[in-house]
């Protein structure tokens, strides 16, 4: 059910095996990810934030759709699919690696777990990578196996999520560095456990292949987190916006390149070797890129404050020259925030920045 409608499930819609947990956990609203259901709100967005930066939570995040690539050109590909410098990857580890055209506007902004330097697992953002992956797969003669997998993922985030951990796999899980996954045995299978999510209150998540296996996972995660006051959750747009956590489709889509919005750091133009959109790249740093991203602190109060509002068009002496997005209320700043991708040369100048109405607004760095 979302905001009182009903999203009726299909091969175009996939519900997941832990869609019943979630409506058993009190969803109260959906968004559709990756083709696949994924909640947004339980109790409500802020009351939902507030327990989440207190206690832990478990999410699921199937939504995470999971690409599997291997075989002995594997690597060979996957440094000509990402601009993220994959010379030396290692097992064990996973990256937050941006994937672009060969333009340079971003398609994805996936994590890839290495598995072996012949065996990689793509866990995307919100866009559709298969087809992409195949085509260059096949035409530039790599001939790795690619798949679309049935991996289950969920998550388990928040400031108790370590001690859940610890109870729930054992001290061995403390040794988990951030980015860094292992394997642990879970009921005659073996789960991937790594040190990621899609918060910064720390957490983990988990993937596992049979779907059976996962939901018995899922309840004995819910009754040993009740020390915890776990309760089921969902990733939270406040949370991500206060830290700085882009969204796939929201802030940065095709027209924007890695440079644009601040993840130019996991862009590689220095490799000795060719991936797609460098070139393009290359020449755009030439020139120098244009675009920067900003967190916008908005100075105005709106009684009966909205959830959240997205998209407003951002003003420069009646001039528009970009949108504000993901802008919602923020306890820790107590005014709204959001973000903006905007040209550096308009940003120079703050004095004249109006937004809608002429209400003026900050610029904040996301260093």
């Amino acid at each position: 059910m979302s905001n009182g409608f009903l999203i009726n499930t299909s091969n175009r819609i996939r519900s997941t095996p832990f869609t019943s947990r979630n409506e058993m956990g009190g969803v109260k609203n959906y968004t559709v990810y990756n083709n696949t259901l994924l909640p947004t709100i339980f109790k409500s967005l802020q009351e939902d934030y507030y327990h989440l930066v207190e206690n832990v939570q478990l999410w699921d995040v199937c939504a995470q759709r999971i690409i599997e690539v291997k075989g002995s050109k594997s690597l060979s590909l996957m440094q000509y699919l990402f601009c993220r410098d994959f010379s030396n990857i290692s097992s064990g580890k996973a990256y937050y690696a941006p994937i672009v055209n060969f333009e340079g506007g971003l398609l994805n902004d996936p994590v890839v777990f290495c598995i072996a330097n012949n065996h990689f697992l793509i866990s995307l953002s919100d866009s559709d990578l298969f087809n992409w992956i195949s085509a260059i797969n096949n035409s530039k003669e790599f001939y790795s196996e690619v798949r679309e997998t049935d991996i289950s993922t969920i998550a388990i985030q928040g400031p108790k999520s370590e001690k859940l951990a610890q109870k729930m796999f054992g001290k061995e899980i403390q040794n988990l560095k951030y980015f860094n996954f292992i394997k642990l045995p879970f009921n005659e299978e073996e789960i991937m456990i790594s040190k990621t999510g899609y918060s910064k209150q720390s957490g983990y998540e988990i993937l596992l292949n049979n779907p059976n296996k996962a939901i018995m996972l899922w309840d004995l995660i819910m009754k040993k987190g009740k020390e915890f006051n776990i309760r089921v959750g969902c990733p939270n747009m406040i949370e991500r916006v206060e830290n700085n956590l882009l969204s796939y489709g929201n802030e940065m889509t095709l027209k924007d390149t890695p440079y644009d919005c601040g993840l130019g750091n996991f862009c590689n133009l220095d490799t000795d070797y060719e991936f797609i959109g460098k070139s393009s790249l290359l020449k755009q740093k030439q020139l120098g890129f244009e675009k920067d991203i900003f967190k916008i602190q908005f100075n105005f109060e709106i009684e009966d404050k909205p959830i959240f509002f997205n998209k407003i068009p951002i003003l420069k002496k009646d001039l528009k020259f970009g949108k504000a997005t993901s802008i919602v209320w923020s306890p820790k700043y107590g005014k709204y925030i959001g973000f903006l991708i905007a040209s550096k040369n308009i940003t120079n100048n703050l004095n004249d920045y109006y937004v809608l109405d002429k209400v003026k607004f900050d610029l904040l760095s996301i260093s």
